[in-house]
């Protein structure tokens, strides 16, 4: 062994001695990697592109890798600053490890006195991508030279000596104002950031004219959250972490006089006369101090230890200036290199490195836009060349095809929104060598689908592109008004009609039916370009608006026109004249007003001492005393929990309880099937209008008694259809048929079943139970002297099923004609 691992303090690492033998190593950490390329060129001068230069890297043990605890990284070396981590670029190959000592790699990394390990190494950038190649020992004298090293540790004089040298160095790069690797980096951010800070003091800002600006406070999940906001909604700033973030300087004027309005004054905040055209950006650990302009930033805050830190000189005082308005004053300045992408930038060969990966960027991102021509016709009068699609009749491009099913098949995404879109459905198992299909509306490769269930149903192809957008939808409203508003709200319009009634948003992926290909498709094309609410800010400006809610998307396509928006949704007028307090419940009962069903709106919950104290309603009542409940907010605590005190008051009273939720939106038919007479009707698309409804304007108060709208030929019907069953139940029982068997016979539960016999046999003899008939003889005598159900059942002191139930007596027995 001719030479030994020695200490460089130029490179601050323990050096393995050069060799001829050279390994190649992974450099997934693109952008580290790039980074270390073009300052190792600028190191020497910017070499040519196409020659080997000599590099040194250091090598890092990392048992923190979950894939591979034994892993060590390729790294720049310690004079690029940072952490391991920060200058972290790739790994040596694990059949590799032996030329640096295998296991015994991690005794050197220990012994290695604060310092590091490092290697030789060299370095060609080519045109698009980079070489690195290290020259290592044989595997015999890797082990060989870490043998030596540590005994040098056991040795008091040489390792005192050791350490000096260690320490030694270690202190001067601690001195550094700038790592000695980055000092040409330096040199250029430099200039980058003069020529700047010059225009900003020749160009300062100018003043904005705007109307005043006000505050607008939210809670949010149990956090209270304060925004400036313009007149017209769009927020351009927040409090946060006690500092006001603007997206322009220029407001903050008019933001802090909107503070003190509110009651919240900023006394820290300084306004001065010049101050840089940039803004502080709130990202959790670090406050980006950034350019208005989209430029490189001038670099960060550190809120929890309050040291600013900057990527040049030039941006010192700006950058100060900018905290000062903040509130803030950092008790430190220090330099600091950028993120490696925006050096990249800076230098302006972005584009040499991401030229190959863009132009596959590129035609994966044609590819996954596709969408077959002939679907155009879906969408009228011009409105497909406001899509984002890219209609074409090209075949899908060879390099994307899958040789089998197997990614689709355990692509969790796909299978997901395939189970939105579907319900629950058969795709098939994963076969080896099975060929995908070609997706209907774009002929990229899927899965085919079909749903359970359903009479009819046709196996249908979509692929995963087309699934997701249809799912999730791609037209979100960003605070200012887009040339594909048309698009969305011909397509709003088309779902509502699919639908029968203003959907919510809960409703959107479940198509309807699967037994036409062609109207599934259409239904799909309509799902993925009907916006969505999510909140997406755009960039800021004076005239941004509040991006729209979804009601305010059914307004403007004219199927909200009567809705007033609350905190827990839209109030509006059901068909037959109900108010309803969310757009489930509008579906819900427009359905039962469509399909005969007489219902009461908000009949209350029986008392119950341990349940209901506090005068619970349901949603509604039917006429054989069942209550319905629209569970709007499942997921919320509160709204759970009393969804379980209903649940758990129905089981102890012995009421029959039907819940519905959105899912169930498409599937009411089958929910409501023991009342439905005939074939399910569906629900009508309502008409806008009936702004002036005064509880709209003033929704009922808590305690007030609840309406009811009736509809005189639905209620007969109703009303005779369950005479009849009530008169087949009796004749089945009498024939000998058990409960349940009747119930089979008539397509209802045992609940149903019992209540109809015990109805049937006091109809046919009223004088059976006397209790019972006395009281819809006082039922009728009340209504004749004009009292509600609710006034007479809060007179005699009845639960609201009994006062339901004599309500219904007097109507049978005493044949009432309404109208």
């Amino acid at each position: 062994m001719s030479a030994a691992i020695s200490f460089s303090p130029e490179h601050g690492l323990w050096m393995f001695p050069r060799r001829q033998h050279s390994i190649e190593c992974s450099t997934w950490a693109k952008e580290r990697f790039n980074e270390f390329v073009e300052l190792e060129l600028l190191r020497n001068g910017m070499a040519s592109r196409n020659e080997w230069i000599d590099v040194v890297v250091a090598l890092v043990p990392r048992p923190d890798n979950d894939y591979n605890p034994q892993a060590i990284s390729v790294a720049q070396p310690i004079t690029y600053g940072g952490s391991y981590r920060d200058r972290h670029m790739g790994f040596v190959y694990d059949a590799d490890h032996c030329f640096v000592g295998g296991a015994r790699f991690r005794e050197l990394a220990a012994a290695a006195q604060g310092a590091e390990v490092g290697c030789h190494a060299r370095l060609k950038a080519g045109r698009s991508d980079a070489e690195l190649q290290l020259w290592v020992p044989s595997p015999e004298e890797a082990l060989a030279l870490i043998d030596d090293f540590l005994s040098r540790g056991r040795n008091p004089a040489r390792h005192g000596a050791d350490q000096a040298l260690v320490t030694s160095a270690l202190a001067a790069r601690a001195m550094d104002r700038v790592p000695r690797a980055r000092a040409e980096q330096a040199a250029a951010l430099e200039k980058e950031a003069e020529r700047r800070v010059h225009r900003w003091r020749q160009a300062p800002p100018n003043g904005v004219t705007s109307t005043p600006l006000r505050i607008q406070q939210r809670s949010v999940f149990g956090h209270h959250m304060v925004y400036v906001v313009n007149q017209a909604g769009g927020r351009i700033g927040q409090l946060r972490d006690g500092a006001l973030f603007l997206d322009d300087e220029r407001h903050r004027r008019a933001a802090l006089d909107a503070l003190e309005r509110a009651g919240i004054p900023q006394h820290d905040a300084m306004v001065g006369d010049w101050f840089p055209d940039a803004v502080l950006v709130h990202r959790g650990a670090r406050w980006l101090l950034k350019p208005r302009d989209g430029g490189s930033p001038m670099g960060w805050y550190d809120p929890d230890t309050k040291v600013l830190h900057i990527h040049a000189d030039a941006y010192k005082e700006p950058a100060e200036i900018l905290l000062q308005r903040h509130g803030i004053v950092p008790v430190a300045t220090r330099w600091a290199a950028p993120d490696p992408e925006r050096f990249l930038r800076h230098l302006g060969i972005t584009d040499r490195y991401e030229a190959q990966s863009r132009r596959a960027s590129d035609l994966a991102e044609q590819q996954a836009w596709r969408m077959w021509a002939r679907h155009r016709d879906v969408f009228p009068d011009g409105l497909a060349d406001l899509s984002a699609l890219r209609w074409t009749n090209e075949q899908q491009n060879p390099i994307f095809a899958r040789e089998d099913t197997y990614w689709l098949h355990h692509d969790s995404y796909y299978l997901r929104d395939l189970e939105a879109l579907f319900g629950p459905h058969d795709h098939g198992e994963y076969r080896h060598d099975q060929k995908p299909v070609p997706c209907r509306l774009c002929g990229r490769d899927a899965l085919t689908a079909t749903r359970r269930e359903e009479p009819g149903a046709k196996p249908l192809a979509y692929c995963s592109g087309c699934a997701s957008r249809a799912v999730k939808g791609f037209l979100v409203d960003r605070g200012s008004d887009e040339p594909w508003e048309p698009l969305a709200i011909w397509s709003l319009q088309q779902l509502a009609a699919e639908l029968g009634g203003p959907p919510s948003q809960a409703q959107i992926p479940r198509l309807v039916s699967t037994a036409d290909p062609a109207v599934t498709d259409r239904a799909m094309l309509i799902r993925m370009h009907v916006p969505r609410a999510r909140m997406r800010r755009a960039p800021a400006h004076a005239e941004q608006r509040a991006p729209l809610i979804w009601a305010d998307w059914l307004k403007r396509a004219g199927l909200l026109g009567d809705g007033v928006q609350t905190a827990r949704g839209t109030v509006t007028v059901a068909s037959d004249g109900h108010l309803c307090r969310s757009l489930l419940e509008r579906h819900v009962d427009d359905f039962l007003t469509a399909n005969g069903i007489a219902h009461e709106v908000e009949p209350y919950w029986p008392y119950d001492a341990d349940l209901n104290t506090t005068g619970l309603r349901a949603d509604w009542l039917l006429d054989d005393g069942t209550y319905v409940e629209a569970w709007g907010l499942p997921d919320e605590p509160a709204y759970a929990g009393k969804m379980e005190r209903k649940v758990d008051l129905a089981a102890r009273t012995g009421i029959r309880l039907v819940g519905v939720t959105s899912a169930d939106l498409g599937n009411l038919h089958k929910v409501f099937a023991p009342w439905v007479i005939g074939e399910a009707q569906p629900v009508p698309v309502p008409a806008s209008g009936k702004l002036n409804d005064a509880r709209l304007q003033r929704p009922r108060k808590p305690g007030s008694p609840a309406t009811r709208t009736t509809n005189t030929n639905a209620n007969a019907e109703t009303r005779a259809a369950r005479l009849e069953r009530c008169r087949r139940a009796v004749a089945l029982q009498e024939a000998g048929f058990s409960r349940a068997a009747i119930g089979e016979e008539l397509g209802m539960g045992a609940e149903a079943v019992k209540a109809l016999l015990r109805d049937g046999k006091f109809y046919s003899a009223p004088e059976s139970d006397p209790a019972r008939r006395q009281l819809a003889i006082e039922a009728n005598e009340a209504r004749s002297k004009g009292m509600t159900k609710e006034q007479f059942r809060q007179a005699r002191a009845l639960t609201p099923p009994k006062a339901h139930e004599c309500w219904k007596d007097a109507d049978v027995l005493f044949e009432r004609r309404e109208g």
